[in-house]
């Protein structure tokens, strides 16, 4: 196997020389970086990468958690968040966990053994971030926080897009409202089930239980719970879906019973669903701001790993916006 010394060599130059054309160019001439750089590439030479992150102390790589790639909302944050990575030359290595616990574990372990330079992670468990604080290595919480552990984040005002999103749906009329949401633990679905609830309360409206129905985030069990619900005949007059995959459950359900939005019922998400612009009628959903959620993060993450004595703790929250669509009707 080739190695620097070869290189140095070949070149005529001290291995010194070779190392800081690698690792710190600045410090070279412009015409022996060039001379060095060329005798690499009649050799064939490749340096390797765990030698210059060892000298350098940095890898130059952030490690992404994330919760399930098959959403919408995570598919288009982690777009932006690899566009801004790629311009300040960090690669990223992007983990699924499927809401597992254990695979997140793995996933957290693995990347801080691979020495990567900071973690971004949207958790399903505490345990990963508490692994995380005790590892010292940088990281930011995105989307899924938990208050009883003390760590930098940015999130979406969950609680604000939920009250704004029902509201609406008081507002025409709609006392009867299903709720899709999760499994009703996870930071996003307890402040969205909490702004749904405080509007209902502020309007001495009713919760029904049988209108409550935890889908797990997922498609297929959005798709039974809405076929049971508008199979009865105290059916709801509006569904309030917590994100993109169940609303496409729901969609599919609607179609499959061949009811019709919104004159059979009134639908409301959270988050974008895949051809949202050319669906008809278009969805009254709750926008989370994906670009700013994903640069915010990296930029902390990265001013976190640049400046490690720095103490400063990072609390943003981000409002959401409710984008009203053509899903909703009033009702008497």
């Amino acid at each position: 196997m080739l190695t620097i010394r070869d290189v140095a060599k070949k070149a005529k130059v001290s291995v010194m020389t070779v190392s800081r054309v690698m690792n710190d160019p600045e410090k070279v001439s412009t015409k022996t970086y060039q001379e060095i750089q060329k005798t690499m590439e009649q050799l064939s030479f490749q340096p390797s990468h765990i030698a210059r992150s060892l000298v350098k102390k940095k890898t130059n790589t952030l490690g992404i958690v994330m919760p399930d790639i098959k959403n919408t909302f995570f598919n288009s944050w982690f777009r932006g968040v690899e566009e801004y990575a790629r311009s300040f030359n960090y690669t990223l290595l992007l983990c699924n966990t499927d809401e597992n616990i254990e695979h997140e574990m793995n996933h957290v372990r693995l990347l801080h053994s691979h020495r990567v330079d900071g973690i971004m992670i949207a958790a399903h468990s505490h345990e990963s971030v508490s692994y995380l604080i005790k590892s010292k290595m940088p990281f930011i919480v995105v989307d899924r926080l938990f208050p009883e552990i003390k760590s930098d984040f940015v999130v979406t005002d969950h609680y604000a897009g939920a009250f704004d999103a029902t509201e609406y749906l008081v507002s025409l009329g709609h006392k009867s409202i299903a709720v899709l949401k999760g499994p009703g633990f996870l930071y996003p679905d307890v402040e969205r089930y909490r702004g749904f609830s405080n509007v209902m309360k502020k309007y001495h409206i009713n919760i029904s239980q049988l209108y409550i129905r935890n889908c797990e985030f997922q498609e297929a069990p959005a798709f039974k719970a809405v076929t049971e619900l508008l199979g009865k005949k105290d059916r709801p007059t509006a569904i309030f879906s917590f994100n993109s995959l169940m609303t496409i459950g729901t969609l599919k359900a609607i179609q499959s019973m061949q009811l019709s939005i919104p004159d059979d019922i009134s639908l409301v998400g959270f988050d974008e669903i895949p051809g949202q612009s050319i669906f008809k009628p278009s969805i009254t959903y709750v926008l989370q701001p994906i670009t700013e959620l994903g640069i915010n993060a990296i930029k902390i993450l990265l001013d976190k790993i640049d400046y490690p004595r720095n103490k400063k703790k990072y609390r943003v929250f981000l409002k959401p916006k409710l984008v009203v669509g053509e899903s909703c009707q009033h009702v008497n």
